[in-house]
């Protein structure tokens, strides 16, 4: 999915697992000093980890495994610990509990603090009174419970976000500033991995008419069917986007030229053939370009606006295919 609030997470991921790192390097070298060397260097393992995790968020912008290695060095530190001295030892505990919901998905944070959770109750009963598990169970009980609900209600703030900044609010198809990415992304692709990616730009043909005939939510309503009609036939690898008022333009990942103008004029007939309620058809005319190494957006674009100029040029209700010539 297209988000810009994936990047911002990828980007609060490093910071979460850059300050783990240090942390976790300095615990090590205390332990070490201290004479616990089985906690010192499961503590240096982990901070391995984390500088791997580092690396790939830093220059390969990928959360490796999503974080959950993390289970592995961490817990099973606090846990040793927690069992050696359990009088300072129980305090990392609560850090522990918070943790998993600061470098991990929801629901793997969920499991993994659960389990962490029921582990640190088990070593807690072995060292202290009943009634001072009582207080332990309860407190780390109400953090866990905190950092769920705290996590749980940013992940969906975030959801609404990202739709408020990459949706278009009346069709729902995504908006020109996410296409602008999604272009750039698409022809790294194509410069990189030589993958074929194909663009169709297609507009309402007479649209003006149609609002100025039936009134401006008769429109809107035309531009949402329109909107449904396409995405309900395209895969989930492909991207619809508002480019403008009644401009459209689909995004063809894995599409050379042939197969997308093939897909373009059968969106053009399920077009044609749905019942808008208005007593006449609609159509759009439109434009497909595949990209070419060499190609800049703007250069893209260009080739498709040309061919839905030529579409529309010649009597509308149709889409021209531009050609790309070898790169």
């Amino acid at each position: 999915m297209i988000t810009e609030i994936e990047q911002y997470k990828t980007t609060i991921y490093l910071y979460f697992n850059a300050l783990g790192g240090l942390s976790v390097v300095t615990f090590a070298i205390l332990q070490l000093l201290r004479g616990d060397y089985a906690t010192g260097v499961i503590s240096l393992i982990g901070f391995v980890y984390f500088a791997i995790i580092v690396y790939f968020l830093l220059f390969k912008r990928i959360y490796l495994w999503k974080g959950r290695g993390f289970v592995l060095f961490i817990p099973v530190t606090i846990l040793n610990v927690t069992n050696l001295h359990p009088e300072f030892g129980i305090y990392w505990a609560y850090v522990g509990v918070l943790s998993f919901f600061l470098v991990l998905e929801l629901r793997d944070a969920c499991i993994s603090a659960s389990i962490f959770t029921a582990a640190i109750f088990y070593v807690v009963s072995m060292h202290f009174p009943i009634a001072v598990q009582l207080r332990i169970y309860s407190s780390l009980l109400l953090v866990g419970l905190f950092s769920f609900l705290l996590s749980y209600f940013i992940n969906r703030l975030l959801i609404q976000v990202n739709i408020l900044v990459t949706r278009d609010s009346l069709t729902h198809a995504y908006n020109r500033h996410t296409f602008q990415s999604s272009m750039k992304r698409a022809l790294y692709s194509v410069q990189r991995y030589k993958t074929p990616v194909s663009l169709f730009i297609y507009d309402l043909d007479f649209f003006k008419k149609i609002n100025d005939n039936h009134g401006h939510l008769a429109g809107d309503q035309v531009l949402k069917l329109v909107t449904s009609t396409i995405q309900h036939r395209l895969r989930d690898s492909d991207r619809l986007f508002r480019y403008g008022g009644e401009e459209f333009a689909v995004l063809l990942h894995q599409t050379n030229e042939e197969a997308a103008i093939k897909l373009a004029d059968e969106l053009r007939a399920l077009v044609e053939d749905q019942d808008y309620g208005l007593g006449q058809a609609v159509t759009i005319s439109g434009g497909v370009s595949e990209a070419k190494a060499s190609d800049q957006v703007s250069s893209w674009i260009e080739r498709c606006d040309k061919a839905l100029y030529e579409a529309k040029s010649n009597g509308r209700n149709k889409v021209v295919l531009s050609r790309s010539e070898p790169s």
